[in-house]
């Protein structure tokens, strides 16, 4: 008769498993912030480039800015500047958040490796010792089968 093997850590494993997926969610959510907080700092330097742009144009035109459209260039240009280290400095703090995150699933990777790496040696364990039984009971099975066909033809 043969038996199903059972892993006796089996609440382990999937414990295990379900810690490693919630890692993975947890990395997958700061690179989505991550993303999108670069995408964010593009478009900002997208669009300082774009009015340096335009300032330069003008200037190389000839024209002459007005005053209040030169203090509000200004304005425009330094609290983008502003931004763009305040975004710099939250991808920094983010990209922390993303290796710790990073590092804590690599960490319960590992745990289930080596929970499966034992779950697969007991297997093993388990088919070699049915097999085992198996070949010491055809082994018996035909010792004495062959026995008493050996003693019979003894008595005779």
């Amino acid at each position: 008769m043969k038996t199903r093997y059972r892993y006796p850590l089996e609440a382990l494993r999937l414990t295990r498993q379900w810690a490693l997926d919630d890692a993975l969610a947890a990395l997958g959510e700061h690179l989505a912030r991550l993303a999108a907080r670069r995408r964010d700092l593009d478009a900002l330097l997208g669009q300082l480039a774009q009015v340096r742009a335009d300032w330069l144009a003008a200037q190389a035109g000839g024209a002459a800015l007005a005053l209040g459209q030169l203090d509000l260039l200004a304005r425009f240009l330094a609290d983008g500047t502003r931004r763009r280290l305040d975004i710099e400095q939250e991808l920094a703090a983010l990209e922390a958040e993303r290796a710790a995150a990073a590092a804590r699933a690599d960490a319960a990777r590992r745990a289930l490796d080596a929970v499966e790496e034992h779950r697969e040696g007991q297997q093993r364990a388990y088919r070699r010792a049915c097999a085992d039984a198996e070949l010491k009971a055809a082994d018996d099975g035909w010792n004495a089968q062959h026995g008493r066909k050996a003693q019979h033809e003894f008595d005779n």
